[in-house]
């Protein structure tokens, strides 16, 4: 069956779905080599949120639609303007405690999403920073991924300060901060920050793909989604983090999914997980974290 083609009332994005609950979440502007903008980060916080509300819906990939730069995305549409706060239709922030940077209400709607694939050139601002709160991140060997904030003037935006050091180590988060290289994916220095390189960008599209699926085939979506929540979500020391572990024990161990999966184990054979998220999420216990509310009060320029 061809995948289903969803929301395309949405600008900048498209968006399949295929019977293995896969998601590919496509940045679609490749006259602009896929850059960030306003309308495309709009649309990327709204189908976030509508895909993370659909059962059908298992893991997302997330890639950028081939284009002559090879690009995943070319970071911010400059073209828009700088980084000050605008006016007139984007009706300017009046001061910082109004301001919400648009890179992060994204990063902020992914957390949830279980994957990302890296298939072309990036840089960033917001290329690269847009994929660090997802799970998983695969790449051309060949990408070029930049965090070039120092050479904007400005500062990492999408809250890359609070994920990239905790995905590769203070010392190399620093590095390529203070530094503003540009380096290949094969890098030394960005090594822990991709699972998987590959010779080419089809090659990474078709890997991203493949272990899409293996993890939407082989795992249960309320073991994944609580597990995900327990990384980002969790407590401040092991004590703490035990005590939240027992609890997510307790409510997991009761689901459908961790019976269907202990019998399926006793049974030999591949389990069949009959939950689904968020319908069968353990409201009693999930989340038990609180959100801020990210939303824009007013826009800067990009």
């Amino acid at each position: 069956m061809s995948p289903q083609t969803l929301y395309t009332d949405l600008k900048h994005i498209k968006v399949t779905l295929d019977d293995s609950g896969i998601a590919l979440l496509e940045l679609n502007r490749p006259e602009q080599r896929n850059a960030f903008s306003n309308p495309m980060k709009d649309a990327l916080v709204e189908v976030l949120g509508r895909l993370d509300a659909e059962d059908k819906v298992k893991v997302i990939v997330l890639a950028g639609a081939p284009n002559k730069g090879n690009a995943f995305s070319a970071g911010a549409d400059l073209s828009e303007g700088d980084f000050s706060a605008g006016s007139g239709i984007n009706d300017a922030a009046r001061n910082m405690n109004e301001h919400r940077d648009g890179g992060g209400q994204m990063t902020m709607a992914a957390l949830r999403s279980i994957f990302m694939s890296i298939t072309r050139t990036t840089r960033c601002p917001p290329g690269i920073t847009m994929t660090l709160p997802f799970d998983i991140r695969v790449a051309w060997k060949d990408a070029k991924i930049g965090f070039v904030f120092g050479k904007r003037g400005i500062v990492p935006e999408a809250a890359s300060s609070y994920f990239l050091p905790k995905l590769i180590g203070h010392s190399r988060a620093l590095e390529l901060f203070m530094t503003s290289r540009i380096l290949p994916a094969s890098s030394p220095t960005l090594s822990l920050l991709f699972s998987s390189l590959h010779p080419t960008p089809e090659a990474t599209v078709e890997a991203a793909l493949s272990l899409a699926k293996e993890i939407a085939t082989n795992n249960s979506p309320i073991s994944m989604a609580l597990t995900k929540a327990l990384v980002w979500r969790g407590k401040d020391s092991p004590e703490e983090q035990h005590l939240l572990d027992s609890k997510a024990m307790f409510v997991a161990g009761n689901t459908m999914d961790s019976k269907e999966g202990v019998l399926a184990f006793k049974e030999k054979r591949e389990a069949k997980f009959p939950a689904t998220v968020p319908k069968d999420l353990p409201t009693e216990f999930f989340p038990w974290f609180s959100l801020r509310d990210i939303r824009d009060i007013r826009r800067s320029k990009l």
